[in-house]
């Protein structure tokens, strides 16, 4: 990691700190999350994967359906959140054939 000199005052020095510690930690767990079991999603990149505005993810977030972990003002949610999550919500198929029905005159017969 770079050198940062710092010269301001005590308190200054010690957010600088404080925000170093912070970006080391996060530098350390980054490995573990980079294969597709670890992924790691924001807001904005799993609004985009499931199709959904941000109202509706705080939603399942306040409810509890959608897990996550939360640094400051920043939410993350792993791939096992999700996981979680679409399981909670699945249907199974209640066809009973894997034959869909055949299209006549704009109706199904």
């Amino acid at each position: 990691m770079a050198e940062v000199k710092l010269e301001k005052t005590p308190c200054d020095r010690e957010l600088i700190e404080k925000i170093l510690a912070i970006l080391e930690k996060h530098e350390k767990l980054l490995p573990q999350f980079l294969s597709d079991k670890h992924k790691l999603y924001d807001n904005k990149t799993l609004m985009a994967k499931l199709g959904v505005r941000e109202k509706y993810l705080k939603k399942l977030r306040d409810n509890g359906y959608l897990g996550y972990s939360r640094e400051g003002d920043k939410y993350w949610y792993t791939q096992e959140d999700v996981d979680r999550f679409l399981r909670r919500f699945h249907y199974e198929a209640f066809a009973v054939g894997d034959e869909l029905p055949k299209q006549e005159g704009g109706g199904y017969v």
